[in-house]
């Protein structure tokens, strides 16, 4: 185990170390600790993520793993969220997660039945189970082997006892308890064992509810006890002795005597020296009852300000949250305007320290409190305060995706703030908020509003003059600059540019979604922004958008984009960018090197960037990498299709769990696309969104989401090539070349969709149905550029070329020729192992063979066809061609 964990989270164990200390002692010498610092320690998405890692390496088959948690109804919603993941992250396996709660409390309740709902809903089964009351018998039993009698003598007291108490385990002990209290249970010495008075017992009354009966049995303690219950009642479910002493308004009191009394008495259990937690929830709340309803706010109030005065400023920041949570109860008591400006400051810090530790739903609660005790004057005379406490706020608040609650403060800080400079940080929420909800036009012009007033004007719509206008500039700015003087280039360090390749770097995915003009521009203008004062971490992803550009449909220069996507590489080295990772190697071996390296060659490389984007937090390119791996592992490289569909099953939930809903459909007409092509009756739309692919489409449609409604359209081109439905792919070819796509990058299924259209062309073009010449020059249009991309990329392209050049003859009734280039595509293909571009080719010849009438050379390249598409798991396939063979011969 040790060295699974050590493979799994490697160096995240020194991070996992601080919240885990027995991690540590586990490992042992086996660790050798890591000062890696390259990704913040404060980031909550890196833990939750090391940690699945860390549950993941602990659980296998032949060592499985039980997690129990008790008392969910407490828990808050980070930490409920935690726990979905857990159950729902597709790397865990293996485990048996075991929750208990309690469903009496509504609040509480509705927390864990959204819980439940959400893990449903990512495919995860769960069974439900009601615990009852202990039985009567069971009473008996326990009875008779703590008092050490025979059952039969045990059966009327526990009779009595279950029918009092109803079975409940807690509430029978301590009414066992309070029994040898009043002497209605005792240890009879004559005898030599245990008696009690059953008549007695019988007639004793007792509340039908526990807390209520602890509570009562607790106002027959001495007056300081019960003090020193209420206190540390009131400072949570554990605690320290140091800070229940501060609550106590009395210094002569014998701490040490109460804390030994109430762990004898069962209300309390030491954890640590000098830390203490209540035995029971319930316990608690009993002790809390002692405090009279009419009073609570003020004893909070009371028992916090007395805490904060005693507490020095070396020890606040293990007092805070204590302090803070008891006068915000009583915070309805304080009238001083000096005194509700001290506790807004108090939240402040707890909501800073909160999201520090990734606690957001704590430190929402804190931030926006301290809002509401701001007073009416207080963007005049408590600026700073205001600002910060708006700031962590709308932070704390997007985190939780509570975009509601979000919309009701978002704007007072915008209206409000002096300096545009105090402005940035709630229109970065802003923008990121617009595009989390699906808002991308209204992100991207928000976007453009505020880098205007940052200095930097975009335009608000591209032509063909404004671009060409863009690409000079960008050109003009690189002129003379080598790749060493772009590396070595000084550090970004004015503020406001700082600012504009933030706001540029946000919105540069929804603008490459909805707006696919100004895409390319915003990357120009990082560029010239990293050249003219100096390069930051977003440089690393700018000079790499920007090579993906220069390989691009308009550019088509590799060698250019290939130097670049390296430079992009080398700089995040030199900068140290660790969390660019995911968004740089999408660029570079997503758009760059595909054109240059083989396609196998990058896959390891997405897998990395969706670790790397994991674990830094950026979730949006980590997805994109999964993307990018399984778009290229299906339609470039040929990888057994059936592990590819599981993969992708997880990759879909994961996805949708990182709440990354684009990419999560994208992933999913993928995915359908692979079911078709492996013969399931499954519909992925279904599975994952319970909605079907044409509504897909018309919601792309309608939010302007071209990049998603030209996959859906690559998707059915090439699902109806495939399976010989020529007309229903030529269809799906016309409406796709009404979308623009030239200035953007190109991931590989691009390439492989343009070679598909040269197939389908040439198709047509034999076809004489009167426009043979448009579809003869669009096909040779396709054959022109594979050619280009061949010479560039031979391993990647040339069975492409070869197979284009062989239809091409078989256009022109050139018989020889065209038997020559499909041996040469079959053989390219199978040398380079495209397995289903080998099918395909044995495919095409087996239809020339057959033009021709040679039967039997027709039927040996359909056998083979099939067998290359039974090894690429592709049943579907194999089914189309054993039906195509049983009808044609």
């Amino acid at each position: 185990m040790r060295s699974r964990i050590l493979k799994n989270v490697g160096s995240g164990c020194t991070f996992l170390m601080k919240s885990i200390p027995g991690l540590q002692t586990f490992l042992g010498e086996y660790y050798v600790e890591n000062t890696d610092t390259s990704v913040s320690p404060a980031s909550g998405q890196r833990w939750k993520y090391l940690l699945f890692k860390l549950v993941a390496a602990t659980s296998n088959e032949d060592c499985p793993l039980v997690l129990l948690l008790d008392d969910l109804q407490w828990a808050d919603e980070t930490s409920l969220d935690v726990i979905r993941m857990i159950v729902t992250d597709p790397d865990i396996r293996y485990c048996l997660f075991i929750g208990v709660h309690r469903d009496n409390q509504s609040s509480s309740t509705n927390r864990v039945k959204k819980l439940l709902h959400g893990i449903q809903e990512q495919g995860v089964s769960f069974m439900a189970m009601r615990i009852g009351p202990i039985e009567k018998e069971s009473i008996n039993t326990i009875l008779s082997e703590t008092l050490c009698l025979p059952p039969r003598l045990c059966q009327p007291l526990s009779t009595i006892i279950h029918s009092k108490t109803g079975g409940i385990a807690l509430f029978m002990l301590d009414f066992l308890k309070s029994l040898k209290e009043e002497g209605l249970l005792w240890f009879d010495l004559s005898s030599r064992r245990w008696a009690f008075d059953t008549r007695g017992i019988d007639a004793k009354e007792i509340s039908d509810d526990l807390v209520e009966h602890i509570s009562k049995r607790m106002t027959r303690l001495p007056h300081g006890m019960q003090s020193g219950l209420k206190i540390s009642a009131c400072l949570g479910s554990s605690f320290s002795a140091g800070t229940l002493q501060k609550g106590f308004s009395r210094n002569d009191f014998d701490i040490d005597e109460f804390l030994r009394f109430s762990i004898e008495s069962g209300y309390l259990r030491e954890i640590s020296s000098g830390k203490f937690m209540w035995a029971h929830d319930q316990i608690q709340q009993a002790a809390y009852e002692l405090i009279p309803v009419t009073r609570r706010e003020s004893f909070h109030l009371l028992l916090g300000s007395r805490i904060f005065l005693r507490t020095t400023s070396a020890e606040m920041d293990d007092d805070l949250f204590t302090i803070v949570a008891n006068i915000n109860i009583g915070i309805r008591l304080m009238k001083s305007k000096h005194q509700k400006l001290e506790v807004a400051r108090l939240n402040l810090r707890a909501g800073e320290m909160a999201i520090a530790s990734s606690a957001f739903n704590s430190a929402a609660e804190y931030l926006v409190l301290g809002i509401a005790l701001l007073p009416d004057d207080s963007w005049v005379e408590e600026y700073d305060l205001s600002i910060r406490l708006y700031d962590g706020a709308t932070e704390a608040i997007y985190v939780t995706g509570d975009f509601d609650k979000l919309s009701t403060i978002i704007q007072t800080p915008l209206l409000h703030a002096r300096r545009l400079e105090d402005k940035l940080n709630t229109y970065n929420i802003f923008v990121r908020y617009l595009i989390a909800s699906g808002q991308l036009k209204e992100a991207i012009s928000k976007s453009i509003n505020v880098l205007a007033q940052l200095g930097e004007i975009l335009p608000e719509h591209v032509d063909n003059n404004v671009y060409a206008e863009e690409v000079e500039h960008v050109k003009q700015s690189l002129v003379n600059l080598s790749e060493d003087d772009l590396l070595n280039l000084p550090c970004m360090t004015d503020e406001r540019k700082l600012a504009c390749m933030q706001f540029m770097n946000i919105v540069m995915s929804a603008a490459y979604c909805v707006e696919p003009l100004l895409s390319p521009i915003l990357v120009f203008r990082m560029v010239r922004l990293s050249i003219d004062h100096g390069v930051c971490n977003i440089s690393t992803f700018a000079f790499g958008l920007y090579g993906a550009w220069l390989v691009s449909a308009v550019n088509s220069d590799f060698e250019g984009g290939y130097r670049m996507g390296f430079l992009a590489i080398s700089l995040m080295n030199r900068l140290e960018a660790n969390e660019f990772i995911p968004r740089v190697y999408t660029s570079v071996y997503g758009f760059i090197n595909i054109w240059k390296e083989p396609f196998q060659a990058g896959q390891v490389k997405c897998l990395e960037g969706y670790d790397a984007g994991a674990m830094s937090g950026d979730t949006e390119f980590a997805v994109s990498c999964l993307f990018q791996y399984a778009s290229c592992a299906f339609h470039s490289c040929g990888e057994d299709i059936a592990m590819l569909e599981t993969s992708l099953r997880l990759y879909i939930r994961r996805a949708i769990q990182c709440k990354q809903e684009y990419s999560a459909k994208t992933l999913v007409v993928l995915h359908d696309l692979i079911l078709r092509f492996m013969g399931s009756k499954e519909i992925s739309y279904s599975i994952f969104f319970d909605t079907n692919e044409e509504a897909f489409y018309q919601e792309g449609l309608e939010k302007s989401l071209m990049s998603l409604c030209r996959y859906i359209l690559h998707k059915r081109k090439f699902l109806a090539f495939f399976n010989g439905d020529m007309d229903v792919s030529a269809e799906s070819f016309e409406i796709a070349s009404r979308y623009y796509t030239g200035t953007n990058a190109r991931l590989s299924h691009f390439a492989i969709s343009t070679v598909i259209d040269g197939l389908i062309a040439f198709f047509f073009a034999r076809k004489h149905q009167g426009n043979e010449n448009r579809w003869r020059k669009t096909g040779e249009a396709v054959v022109n550029l594979t050619r280009q991309w061949a010479t560039n990329s031979n391993w990647n392209f040339i069975n492409k070329l070869y197979l284009l050049e062989a239809e091409h003859f078989f256009l022109n009734n050139e018989d020889t020729k065209a038997t020559e280039k499909y041996k040469q595509s079959i053989k390219a293909a199978h040398d380079h192992h495209f397995i289903h571009e080998e099918g395909l080719a044995f495919e095409r010849a087996a239809w020339f063979h057959l033009h021709y009438g040679r039967h039997g050379e027709a039927l040996v390249s359909f056998t083979e066809s099939k067998k290359c598409y039974e090894k690429w798991g592709a049943h579907g396939l194999v089914n189309y061609i054993e039906r195509t063979i049983l009808n044609l011969f």
